[in-house]
């Protein structure tokens, strides 16, 4: 009897892992095509909102609280940064309200027009704000759902592995085609660079060195189990076209990622050849070939193609970290504003999404420009200006649960056998590729980055369980 149920579990949990396959590439998928901005104003999220909506039906009927367990943190930190958002729109006495702080310029022009006993939420955009919301329904959907279909690290990774070769192969194509073609998804873009399935070749180029340091350790990690020759000539071959549109792509950040991302990669593989050796006594690769001698002839090669780039000047980004341009100047003349808005809003926030229209309020003469700036270009000055100390704690709180958590994994596989030095050299280079992103540009803004980066922290709060 406890053999036939034992079956039926298994039949059961090989269906709903097919489904979950599917479930997640589609969704990656409609994310990829739809949601690679982050402006408020692009036609894709007349598609985009709905789309994601529909993948909350199987979501939920899916979804349970066993699956639940195994992601709670990171439900808990979205479920209340979405509560937190909602309630920036619940309106508020007026004499609360005008006692926040930074409320001074629309109190006074309230008093003017004959509006100072109006009601209004602490969002000073509230269409913003509420636009904000409905566009949480992409990382909500995307955590849900791969709780739902019980994917594990393993399908997480290859999913994402998938998506970056296809946003790889797409910008490749966009810079062949040239900077007028049908490839590029948004009007607002990088014409002529290869941001794939995004309008900002940074968010691209970051995705990509991510992807990159993905693939090393999705190789290395024994219990990934990539053991046929085929997939890992797939992987390597993988590796090298992410590394090739790394180099022809114009983002510095994404070029100092990247050299991140091959130092991280350089080391994995070397843990796994050492851990070898040390088990079976000959550190050797495939086809006999020494270890050691692999691992020189495979940095020659990287570096000789990254020489020639460098020779036949086919590496912007290169040119450009020693370039500043008029925009790149106003980004560090925006911190003196950004301070100011964030001792002005630090309390309970401007609102999600305001910031565009709130920094009109501090916008200095002097840093008036036929360009205009939409975002901080520093996430973490954007948080705290739009989501206010409740936002920080929250963010406090979700830094708090990866300290602990990457001690944990640490030495939990210790105890499993385990590299844990390999663990946490992929999970340290991640965490900082996307920290160093964020502190100058704005990554998570896009709905499609939003998504990655969701699935990521799945994928590192179900490390410590004993499937992959």
């Amino acid at each position: 009897m406890m053999k036939i149920i034992r079956s039926q579990n298994a039949r059961s949990a090989k269906v709903e892992l097919t489904y979950g396959w599917v479930a997640l590439a589609l969704f990656a998928a409609a994310i990829a095509i739809l949601g690679g901005s982050s402006r408020t104003d692009v036609v894709q999220l007349v598609g985009l909102r709905p789309a994601a909506a529909l993948f909350l039906i199987p979501a939920l009927f899916f979804l349970s609280r066993q699956k639940l367990a195994r992601l709670r943190p990171p439900v808990i930190f979205l479920g209340l940064l979405t509560i937190w958002t909602a309630l920036q729109l619940v309106p508020l006495p007026a004499g609360v309200w005008q006692s926040l702080p930074g409320r001074e310029p629309i109190t006074a022009l309230g008093q003017q027009l004959g509006q100072a006993d109006v009601w209004r939420p602490v969002s000073m955009v509230p269409s913003r704000t509420l636009n904000a919301l409905a566009g949480l329904i992409v990382p909500v959907t995307g955590l849900l759902l791969i709780a739902a279909m019980g994917a594990g690290r393993r399908t997480t990774f290859a999913v994402l592995i998938g998506l970056g070769a296809l946003n790889a192969m797409l910008g490749i194509a966009q810079v062949v085609a040239g900077p007028e073609s049908a490839l590029y998804f948004y009007s607002v873009t990088n014409a002529g660079s290869a941001v794939g399935f995004f309008a900002n070749h940074n968010h691209s180029a970051v995705f990509s060195a991510i992807i990159l340091v993905t693939i090393a350790y999705f190789a290395t990690d024994r219990q990934f189990r990539i053991h046929h020759q085929l997939h890992r000539l797939a992987l390597g071959a993988l590796f090298l076209l992410l590394l090739v549109v790394a180099l022809i792509g114009g983002s510095r950040a994404g070029f100092l990622t990247t050299i991140l991302a091959l130092c991280t990669s350089g080391t994995l593989f070397w843990n796994r050849w050492r851990t070898d050796k040390t088990k079976s006594g000959t550190l050797t690769v495939p086809y006999g070939i020494k270890a050691p001698i692999a691992l020189g002839f495979g940095l020659l090669g990287i570096a000789g193609m990254v020489a020639l780039f460098v020779m036949f000047d086919r590496i912007p980004a290169l040119s450009r970290v020693t370039e500043a341009t008029a925009f790149e100047d106003l980004r560090w003349d925006l911190i003196p504003v950004l301070r100011e808005m964030v001792s002005s809003y630090w309390l309970l926030g401007s609102g999600f999404g305001s910031f565009e229209e709130v920094y009109h309020i501090h916008e200095p003469a002097e840093l008036m420009f036929s360009s205009y700036v939409n975002q901080a270009h520093n996430d973490l000055a954007q948080l705290a200006i739009e989501g206010g100390l409740p936002a920080l704690l929250i963010l406090a709180g979700f830094a708090g649960w990866l300290i602990v958590s990457l001690r944990r994994i640490f030495k939990s596989n210790s105890e499993e056998g385990r590299s844990s030095a390999a663990t946490l050299i992929f999970w340290l280079a991640v965490l900082t590729m996307i920290v160093f992103a964020s502190l100058f540009d704005y990554p998570l803004r896009a709905p499609l980055f939003q998504m990655i980066a969701v699935w990521l922290v799945a994928a590192f709060a179900m490390e410590r369980s004993v499937g992959v």
